[in-house]
């Protein structure tokens, strides 16, 4: 072990409360660290409707001390509101004040877009990692309401895809403001209408970007697609997700699958994800050729999707089992023969597709962004037509009908990098 560290993390969210993916790697990451002898802490963002806007809440998670601070990205009343919130950065710097060698920011939603700049004046090394594209689209996915994947980033189609937030967070100003909003209403349609906040968004963004130390991601089509947009090529650095591995323990060993074969999508269920994609191609499969079980649910609506999605595609071989703890995760692994993930968006390095890698699961995934590139590496699977349902049905098929395919694709021809392996790299960026 290197000299022993004092490590602040950054993120959106942290587990129990949130644990998707990016939630999850820090996570894990975090306490892989530690157990190495580092001091860690953490400093989140947190939705929790039980606490009011602003207020600090401390507990620890797993032996971490983890900040959490109520932010109110609900109440926004405008894209810049979104982006910067000069009462976080003020809770930020408190934080700061501990002292901290190192500050790894993992994401800036629902934080402030100066907490970079702030983490390096305080004289820590700064280390971001890109989960997603949040540092160059408001929406984080490059995936338009109606389904338009941007290959680019244009500000005036940007303006076009969050004209519906606008119109709310514009409603909810003058709401709040009553008739004072009268004398500032000129002010704010000048600074919100058009691509000027968006620019202004880019530009705060980039500068964040511009004063970490190293920029890293887990796939090399994220970092490329950020170097298109400004990230100096010098500070970026491809690191494989580390993923804890201890479930693989508790698996029984995987014998050849049975009638009918069992595929799976297990997951947060937001459009961008392509969980209805995934139902319409299993239309026509008949109940003992292929099941389908979906492990998850859409929490960022209370379940509403989910639900909508179990009242249209009520059948005898497709089955919903709703939310679960990731420490169950073994146990979902167990009960699929196949991971599918079809996302609409460009996924970064789903850590299901990990998960599954070590359970020795084939998958079938999108051949787009960085799952293409992930099942380039791995090539435990097969891929379809991004948004392609019928494709999409005929790479499961396959599974079904290719005598030996399961076999032949369900061990990946490159091993899963593990969370220690992770926390040992991250050890010597921040050294260096």
């Amino acid at each position: 072990m290197s000299t022993p560290l004092r490590i602040l993390f950054v993120a959106h969210g942290w587990p129990p409360r949130e644990q998707a993916g990016a939630e999850l790697v820090a996570a894990q990451l975090a306490a892989a660290l530690a157990r190495r002898g580092h001091a860690v802490a953490a400093f989140a963002a947190s939705g929790d409707p039980a606490v009011p806007p602003h207020v600090v809440t401390r507990a620890a998670v797993d032996g971490l001390s983890v900040t959490r601070v109520r932010t109110a990205m609900e109440r926004a009343d405008s894209l810049r509101a979104t982006v910067f919130d000069p009462r976080v950065r003020r809770l930020f710097d408190e934080e700061l004040a501990q002292g901290f060698d190192v500050v790894h920011v993992h994401h800036l939603l629902g934080l402030s877009s100066d907490l970079v700049e702030a983490a390096k004046r305080s004289g820590a090394r700064v280390v971001v990692t890109l989960h997603d594209f949040w540092y160059l689209c408001a929406r984080g996915q490059r995936l338009m309401p109606g389904g338009h994947l941007c290959s680019d980033i244009d500000l005036s189609r940007c303006a076009r895809c969050i004209a519906g937030k606008r119109a709310k967070w514009g409603a909810r100003f003058v709401a709040e403001r009553g008739l004072r909003a009268l004398r500032e209403l000129p002010g704010y349609l000048a600074a919100n209408l058009g691509k000027r906040a968006l620019r202004r968004r880019m530009e705060e963004y980039s500068a964040a970007l511009a004063a970490a130390d190293v920029v890293t991601a887990p796939s090399r089509f994220v970092l490329d697609e950020h170097a298109r947009f400004g990230l100096s090529p010098s500070k970026a650095r491809f690191v494989e997700n580390g993923v804890d591995d201890g479930f693989v323990a508790r698996l029984a060993p995987r014998a050849a699958p049975g009638a009918p074969l069992r595929f799976g999508f297990v997951g947060s269920m937001l459009p961008s994800k392509g969980v209805d994609l995934l139902l319409e191609a299993f239309r026509g499969v008949a109940p003992g050729r292929a099941a389908l079980d979906l492990f998850g649910t859409s929490p960022w609506d209370g379940g509403a999707l989910e639900r909508k999605l179990r009242a249209r595609h009520a059948r005898e071989n497709v089955r919903f089992h709703g939310p679960f703890a990731h420490e169950r995760i073994a146990d979902v692994l167990a009960a699929i023969d196949v991971l599918v993930l079809p996302s609409r968006w460009y996924e970064n390095a789903p850590v299901t597709l990990d998960e599954a890698a070590l359970a020795q699961l084939p998958v079938v995934v999108a051949s787009h962004g960085g799952m293409a590139e992930w099942l380039e590496r791995r090539r435990n699977g097969l891929a379809f037509r991004p948004d392609d349902a019928a494709d999409l049905r005929a790479q499961l098929l396959r599974f079904v009908d290719e005598p030996g395919l399961w076999e032949r694709l369900r061990r990946p021809a490159h091993p899963v990098r593990t969370v220690a392996a992770s926390a040992a790299e991250f050890e010597a960026i921040y050294a260096a």
